[in-house]
């Protein structure tokens, strides 16, 4: 009984690692290099498909969590930074003071797209009430 088990757990691992591997594979090798050359001492970097030609890397940078996206061409389209509150400039903190009383903060990102336009993304929840909202440099919500 103890070695079915054993092979079954093992049988599943197996599985799980091929699929991730398959998935990884499907990342064009363009993407990856472009990747590459724009964070090159990122960690543990992990590959997604963010829609058909597009691809998502979630990875460590200098201890902070980040991704990007990139094209098929390896062409950057997106940088997202994990922040912390205290980082958010002082126009979104007035409006969040403003509009989002009481709301708790969460998965705050700085979002860079390829043209330099920097936006805030969080989620702010109050009770069961969540949402994703986003800000941009003036404190004005964008979306």
């Amino acid at each position: 009984m103890k070695k079915l088990l054993v092979l079954i757990i093992c049988s599943i691992f197996v599985l799980g690692v091929s699929a991730t591997n398959q998935k990884d594979e499907k990342i064009p090798a363009a993407a990856k290099t472009g990747f590459a050359a724009k964070f090159p001492t990122a960690q543990k970097v992990k590959w997604s498909i963010e829609k058909p030609g597009e691809f998502e890397a979630e990875f460590t940078l200098n201890g902070v969590e980040t991704s990007a996206l990139l094209d098929a061409k390896g062409i950057l389209l997106e940088t997202e930074t994990g922040i912390k509150e205290s980082e958010l400039p002082q126009a979104v903190k007035a409006t969040l003071a403003k509009d989002f009383t009481g709301y708790k903060l969460d998965e705050i990102e700085r979002v860079t797209d390829m043209k330099g336009t920097v936006t805030y993304e969080m989620e702010v929840a109050k009770g069961k009430e969540k949402q994703e909202v986003t800000f941009d440099m003036a404190g004005m919500i964008v979306k």
